[in-house]
């Protein structure tokens, strides 16, 4: 077979790879994300009763939960690159991933040290939709669309 033929297909594979793995990591944020609203109304053994899980794994995985950023009201995330994330996954179309970047209240980006470090956290800043690009959840026309909405 010709290097012809073997791209479109090499592009493809990689394609599905990176929607499942994006796939993936959504999915165990929602989980996460459903298991800290259920411990308001649920016991944690009903939880386990319902999960197939022992009580105890309950507690552990509320806990892991716990590190989990809730939701950015407005939004289905709680960052820009959670966001890009539901895009890559195939969750949310360009048509929503392009708003909802737009319209994201981004913190300014941190200012570096003198060894070019970042003392505070970039969650929530710009750089999370420069990251988003590098890592491919999206692409160069959304990344400039939503550069140029964004300066205006």
């Amino acid at each position: 077979m010709s290097q012809l033929m073997e791209r479109p297909r090499h592009d493809e594979m990689r394609a599905q790879l990176l929607r499942a793995r994006q796939r993936l990591e959504v999915d165990a944020l929602d989980y996460k994300r459903a298991l800290k609203a259920a411990a308001g109304g649920m016991t944690q053994r009903e939880m386990a009763a319902l999960l197939g899980m022992s009580q105890p794994a309950v507690a552990k995985a509320l806990q892991r939960a716990q590190a989990v950023p809730e939701v950015v009201g407005g939004f289905n995330a709680a960052s820009p690159y959670e966001v890009c994330q539901r895009y890559a996954a195939g969750f949310i179309d360009r048509a929503e991933v392009v708003p909802q970047l737009v319209a994201w209240p981004y913190k300014p980006t941190p200012w570096a040290n003198e060894y070019g470090e970042y003392e505070e956290s970039m969650d929530g800043t710009w750089q999370e939709v420069v990251e988003a690009a590098d890592n491919g959840l999206i692409d160069d026309a959304i990344y400039d669309e939503v550069l140029k909405k964004t300066a205006d």
